[in-house]
């Protein structure tokens, strides 16, 4: 998971993964201002402009299926002739992994057909491309952002990446252009209070290197809250709340307990509007705002209220996933494609199919041309099939004696197929699982059922240039209780023929983001579901609208002119987003377990369960570790070294 953070952003010479949440370049992820090059219905997925993603077109099939699954295992469907060796349901990254693997560990030439729902390779891993007024060619990403935390990857997951090719070094000492933004003068950051959420519009910026009492007096925060603010912000108080509490133990104790908005209003007796100016700021991390993130999870996060006392440096086994790992990680944030991990994905196909995307070296990963004709050419022994949507799995005989498996799948046409396999790799989301066959226990459907999904809006706006930017001296801004998370320029990614801009006059891409989740305090699982209901009833022009209002009321003191400006936007809609991790308090059987996941991902018979829902742990290497583990079931005499899915070790104080 990946954007938003603490509201005090800084630039320091080494960017670390919070100090970019916190501001470096901040990001995630009607009517069409699309330029005439881009359009909702260019053959290229990639340069479709509007909304995108998972959309109602490519979930139409998922969702008529949903609502009468009987139909589709009952009617007449078209047999593929040829047997695979392997069918992958799901080509994100984990499915595309599990193939690399299935194929390098099978020690045989092998046949395998790869299935996925949408419209595009590399499932979340999506890339955006636009082609500006001036006939530059920018690429942007649309869904899973960067490459988190590499110290902590598996071996599993650092082979992969050497496999394919992809040194991680070279982004520090040649793509990642780390001073871009000083260079450029961008170094101040920037807090958007807007007229829907504060009943005013201010644009509040922060000079680099300001205290906190000298940019908070502009606010529309009353006296009694910026006081809050102060208290809350003091890197020395008098005396910190849980000081009384003897012990690290018996402090965590209550921050495991508590939720941050409960904290800041019990211990620290902050004024309303102080949890309202924080409340979204442990979305990016954690899917929830802070009424629904443990106190214990806030502090890994590094939000404020917790200086002045000593809470020890150990992880703690009661933080969630992404807690543990923000509390160990020490790696700069800087492993990024220009397309984000649609970068990885694009290596996998080149491993896979080499015709499908032609060159060498991991620069040209950028700019090389999909041949999306060779994806599924009949020649090719390793074939992908877009918008295909399986509805249906069974073994041909006991799971136990099968031989074979067979699959159902609609088809880009709307025809109903069956393809059969050797064996299956489920590599899509866990309540799809449930739904394809009635050859699980009612425990492990249970299960899998458990897993929902966070839901997100990963928006990437073509900017015909910069000047507001450099005007207001930011590289982004906060929209503090807006509709819209934070909002940023690009990551300084230079790849291949990718060049990123260098003059304020260049076009430019902006990334908006928005964790849609009503933050009303229910449980996390509850406010996924009632945020997938919202963010599948918004329409594009819905959307455009709360975005050109922002942008334009952030940035129009400083020359911005959304009517000229924006030359295009696209809107990567992900009903069914992040992976949900188990956190406290909702989840009671953390970390000792047993766990949901854990029931969940069991194979049975000729199949074998992969995903990043496998692990309950919304990173891409999570959903290359748990590939790993399901190739390893299938193929007992791969040696793939996985790690626990959750980093470091389970301690406390």
């Amino acid at each position: 998971m990946c954007e938003p953070a603490p509201v005090t952003p800084h630039h320091p010479p080494t960017i670390t993964r919070r100090d970019f949440l916190n501001g470096v370049a901040l990001a995630v992820g009607g009517t069409s201002v699309a330029h005439a090059t881009s359009s909702t219905t260019d053959p290229d997925p990639a340069l479709r402009t509007g909304l995108q993603g998972q959309t109602d077109a490519v979930n139409a099939a998922a969702h008529a299926w949903r609502d009468k699954p009987a139909a589709l295992r009952t009617a007449a469907a078209l047999q593929d002739p040829e047997v695979q060796d392997l069918v992958v349901v799901g080509a994100g990254l984990s499915g595309l992994a599990g193939a690399h693997w299935f194929r390098q560990h099978a020690g045989r030439p092998v046949r395998m057909l790869l299935l996925d729902a949408l419209d595009d390779v590399g499932g979340h891993a999506r890339r955006n491309e636009f082609i500006s007024r001036s006939g530059q060619r920018l690429v942007g990403y649309g869904g899973s952002q960067s490459l988190d935390s590499p110290s902590l990857f598996s071996p599993a997951v650092k082979g992969l990446l050497s496999d394919l090719g992809l040194d991680l070094q070279r982004f520090g000492t040649e793509f990642f252009d780390r001073g871009w933004a000083e260079r450029h003068g961008l170094v101040n950051s920037a807090l958007y209070f807007g007229l829907e959420a504060w009943g005013e519009e201010r644009m509040v910026l922060r000079q680099a290197g300001e205290a906190t009492a000298q940019w908070l007096p502009p606010t529309p925060l009353s006296a009694r809250a910026q006081a809050d603010v102060l208290r809350l912000f003091d890197k020395a108080p008098a005396r910190h709340p849980l000081q009384a509490l003897r012990t690290v133990a018996a402090r965590r104790a209550v921050l495991a307990r508590t939720l941050y908005s409960e904290y800041l209003a019990r211990h620290w007796r902050v004024d309303p509007q102080v949890i309202r100016y924080l409340q979204a700021n442990t979305q990016g991390y954690f899917g929830v705002g802070t009424d629904a993130t443990t106190a214990l999870d806030a502090w890994a996060a590094g939000l404020p209220g917790f200086e002045g006392v000593n809470l020890g440096v150990a992880v703690d086994a009661r933080m969630s996933p992404s807690g543990r790992q923000l509390h160990l990680s020490k790696d700069d944030y800087l492993y990024h494609f220009p397309d984000g991990n649609a970068g990885v994905a694009r290596a996998l196909i080149r491993s896979l199919m080499p015709a499908a995307l032609p060159g060498d070296g991991m620069a040209s990963l950028a700019d090389a041309a999909l041949n999306r004709a060779a994806l599924d050419a009949p020649e090719s022994p390793v074939r992908l099939r877009l918008q295909a949507t399986v509805v249906g799995l069974r073994h041909l005989g006991p799971p136990g004696r099968a031989e074979l498996v067979e699959l159902r799948y609609v088809d880009a046409d709307g025809q109903l197929r069956a393809v059969r396999a050797k064996q299956v790799l489920l590599a899509c989301w866990h309540r799809v699982i449930a739904r394809l066959t009635d050859e699980l226990p009612a425990k492990q459907v249970q299960a899998l059922n458990d897993q929902v999904k966070v839901p997100l809006i990963y928006g990437t706006v073509l900017l015909s240039n910069w000047r507001a930017f450099k005007q207001a001296g930011i590289s982004g801004f906060n929209p503090v209780a807006g509709f819209w998370g934070d909002v940023s320029l690009d990551f300084p990614v230079s790849m291949g023929g990718v060049r990123f801009a260098q003059h304020p006059d260049e076009p430019v891409l902006l990334h908006v983001a928005k964790v849609v989740v009503p933050g009303n305090g229910a449980p996390a699982r509850q406010q996924a579901a009632q945020g997938r209901a919202l963010l599948q009833n918004w329409s594009f022009g819905y959307l455009e609208g709360h975005l050109r209002q922002t942008l334009q009321g952030a940035l129009g003191g400083f020359g911005f002119d959304h009517a000229q400006d924006i030359e295009a936007i696209t809107l990567n809609r992900w009903a069914h987003g992040y992976a949900y991790e188990y956190m406290r308090p909702w989840d009671r059987y953390w970390p000792q377990g047993p766990l949901p996941c854990e029931t969940a991902r069991r194979g049975w018979g000729l199949v074998a369960i992969a995903n990043s829902d496998a692990g309950a742990y919304a990173y891409a290497h999570s959903a290359i570790d748990q590939a790993a583990r399901a190739v390893q079931e299938l193929l007992p005499q791969a040696r793939l070294q996985r790690w626990h899915p959750w980093p470091g070790p389970d301690l406390t104080a």
